[in-house]
């Protein structure tokens, strides 16, 4: 049978994904398999620029990558761009700010729609990013944002999701600013950033993720009236005063604090959750927030997942009952315990989790499985 090439006689967005999936040398590289080969990777609308694909044995990495990069932007056909990803590591951090931020420019200028940036020390954004109209995913970890987010700064119509990551500035109003410059954001994450936390307002918000180390933090107040899930995984006093307004459409929440020293009795964190459906509360003084809020939340009639950690009935029976007691649907309860810290798992030391049936009158079912974990 001859030789027929099958995979050049695929359509054009369907060699551009395979070319999406490996790295942009070898796509660039394939410009030599025939004439139908030859500018095919010029007209990808998906750029993956990562620093460590490059040899790390070669001399002058860096200087090598910013030439590739600026030839292979220079040769690229004048086609919109969907996808712009920058990635340089920790250790290979002497790529100048200047080139990053003209590549930056070039993917806003060809009307980018997701752009990702992972640039460690780069704190140089343009201000051209934070107005740019076709933006819809916008992902940065990096150590600052620069000069553009002030008041007035930030327009981003069509931006739906937002992810910061190691973002450090003094600036109080930045998260303010970031929100009200987005009007359709539904997913926003913040991972290790050192910005103001004490207020968090977006109305249209769906999806809320926060992780933060930082004792000094704060959060006061979250108005997010339309979201489906939250997680806040935060250390020390961050949460002490918060006080988290109605969320009737809460589908799945995580609540899990690392130290500190308890609750506020004027704090309200889980009355904003009335119909939540799964909740995990984890860290040593949660049974100092179930304290503070059991008398005063609603019934979670709609709860059929919780996860209780470090609590169990043997030491904390009072709060486990009368979560219980809020849980009149509850179909899987998960508690777990550190072996110091209870006294009805000293004599299963070998065991990695224990299974127990308990019956529970006052409800509809026969039984809960309990997992204790070790």
């Amino acid at each position: 049978m001859a030789h027929v090439d099958r995979i050049s006689s695929l359509t054009d967005d369907l060699l551009h994904r395979i070319l999406s999936l490996v790295d942009i040398q070898e796509a660039v590289q394939t410009c030599i398999l025939s004439k139908r080969w030859q500018r095919l990777w010029a007209d990808m609308d998906s750029l993956d620029l990562c620093l460590p694909d490059f040899k790390p044995q070669s001399r002058n990495i860096e200087r090598r990558f910013t030439r590739f990069i600026n030839a292979l932007l220079s040769r690229r056909n004048d086609s919109e761009l969907r996808v712009f990803r920058l990635f340089c590591e920790e250790t290979c951090f002497n790529v100048s700010h200047r080139s990053i931020t003209a590549w930056v420019l070039y993917a806003i200028r060809h009307k980018a729609k997701v752009i990702e940036i992972d640039g460690c020390l780069y704190r140089s954004l343009p201000r051209d990013i934070f107005t740019c109209a076709s933006l819809e995913d916008l992902c940065l970890r990096i150590s600052g944002l620069g000069g553009g987010v002030v008041a007035g700064g930030v327009n981003l119509p069509q931006l739906k999701k937002l992810h910061l990551g190691g973002i450090i500035s003094r600036n109080r109003a930045i998260l303010r600013n970031l929100l009200s410059g987005c009007p359709a954001l539904e997913d926003l994450s913040l991972d290790v950033c050192s910005i103001d936390l004490r207020v968090i307002s977006s109305p249209q918000l769906k999806h809320l993720s926060i992780f933060s180390m930082l004792d000094t933090a704060r959060i006061e107040s979250i108005r997010t009236p339309n979201l489906v899930s939250l997680s806040l995984r935060l250390r020390g006093d961050v949460l002490r005063a918060a006080n988290l307004e109605k969320m009737p459409f809460l589908l799945n929440a995580i609540i899990s604090v690392d130290g500190g020293t308890g609750f506020d009795e004027n704090c309200s964190i889980l009355a904003a959750f009335p119909n939540v459906r799964s909740l995990e509360l984890r860290g040593n003084i949660m049974k100092d927030l179930l304290r503070v809020e059991l008398p005063k939340c609603p019934i979670f009639f709609n709860l059929t997942k919780l996860h209780l950690s470090e609590l169990c009935r043997l030491c904390h029976g009072d709060l486990v009952d009368c979560m219980l007691a809020h849980s009149p649907n509850l179909e899987k309860l998960q508690l777990c315990k550190y072996p110091w810290c209870c006294q009805v798992l000293n004599s299963y030391q070998t065991f990695t989790s224990v299974t127990i049936r308990l019956n529970l009158q006052k409800w509809p079912y026969e039984f809960f499985c309990i997992i204790i974990k070790v």
